[in-house]
């Protein structure tokens, strides 16, 4: 018996193999609780599933590594089943080949346990599938130090070894996946990539305590094309670690899509006004101002900051009918002599044209003035 490699607690159960997976020693409790089974390979000593498991630590485990922690279930002197908890190692006796060391605690109701957690996983997962709202899970193999500066969290988080932890149906068919492609077998940076949007995104993970909502990253489907998503962020941190970040997401692709063309045509409606060398004023129907070219701020001495979202009433009266009793709103196109007050207090007098914007019930209206002392004819 190599009594180094056989710890003397009474209550292990100590099993030693060979490379053949054959039994060559054991402790006096195992030999208790198992029978004499010295010579017996394997499959003799544990059901299938640990059996299997212990051959293939056979051949994964490393010399000299930490000792792998399993669950087992081991076949008893009757033929009953003892699940334990153990750990694997190999374990040297001089010259002689290395061998195989099972280190274990029988845990009496241990495999019910298990089968709880099996079935409630499962439970689980089924509800992720099945959701309509798209969720993932990154899980980081090498874990983020969280005590590190904000710049090397963010590197980690992008270079850190990672895998997907869970994603579900919905979540495959908002970045494309063909049918039939497992999301949580493809790599996390081809579709959450790193770029200065998502390090942003990470940069208010990190500022937000670690739970966020509502927060945009701009990642890539599997065909390649970019999409804006929105986030709900929570995170898995144990003793300083980032070990998991998760959570739910909405594609808002088209919706930023058709925001970044408001933008853009508000930024052209404003080149344009800038442009036009005649004042021009943009009120609401309610009289207060939208939007006013250089023009005007150079003719009335007003500048943008004092009028935009005020009543422009103050220094252009809008409330007196116009001859006729017409309003200097509506949807045909109006002309009228008004006095502008100017900044420094002094009145001028201008040729004013209404143009409505739109066709039916327009809200806003283009005011243009002339400067004149004599009224339109």
């Amino acid at each position: 018996m190599n009594t180094d490699a056989i710890p003397t607690a009474a209550s292990l159960i100590v099993l030693i193999f060979d490379d053949n997976g054959d039994l060559v020693d054991l402790s006096p409790h195992a030999a208790s609780v198992l029978g004499p089974l010295a010579g017996r390979r394997v499959e003799l000593v544990a059901d299938a599933t640990s059996a299997q498991a212990l051959r293939d630590l056979a051949l994964s485990l490393a010399p000299g590594a930490d000792p792998y922690p399993c669950m087992l279930v081991l076949l008893g002197r009757d033929g009953t089943s003892i699940p334990v908890a153990a750990q694997v190692d190999w374990v040297s006796a001089g010259p002689a080949p290395r061998q195989l060391r099972v280190i274990a605690i029988p845990a009496p109701g241990l495999q019910r346990w298990i089968e709880h957690l099996v079935q409630s996983e499962a439970l689980l997962k089924s509800f992720a599938q099945l959701s309509s709202e798209a969720m993932w899970c990154i899980e980081f193999s090498e874990p983020v130090d969280l005590a590190l500066c904000d710049d090397e969290i963010v590197r980690q988080v992008f270079e850190n070894d990672c895998h997907w932890r869970l994603c579900n149906e919905s979540m495959a068919r908002i970045y494309n996946l063909p049918p039939g492609l497992d999301f949580n077998k493809q790599p996390v940076s081809q579709y959450f990539p790193r770029n200065p949007e998502n390090e942003a995104f990470v940069r208010q993970i990190i500022e937000s305590n670690f739970a966020v909502d509502g927060i945009l990253s701009i990642d890539t489907r599997h065909d390649g094309a970019s999409i804006y998503i929105e986030n709900t962020v929570r995170t898995h941190i144990v003793d300083g670690a980032l070990l998991r970040l998760w959570g739910t997401v909405r594609d808002i692709t088209e919706y930023r899509k058709a925001h970044n063309r408001l933008i853009e045509a508000a930024q052209d409606v404003s080149s344009i006004l800038c442009s036009v060398p005649d004042p021009i004023v943009v009120v609401n129907r309610g009289r207060h101002v939208v939007a006013l070219n250089p023009a005007f701020e150079t003719l009335s001495g007003w500048n943008s900051q004092q009028l935009l979202g005020h009543d422009i009433q103050p220094i252009m009266d809008l409330e007196t009918p116009l001859p006729g009793g017409r309003r200097w709103y509506g949807i045909d196109r109006q002309r009228w002599i008004a006095e502008i007050k100017a900044a420094s207090g002094q009145s001028i007098t201008c040729d004013v044209h209404s143009a409505p914007i739109g066709d039916e019930a327009p809200e806003r209206f283009v005011l243009t003035l002339r400067p004149t002392r004599t009224a339109p004819a």
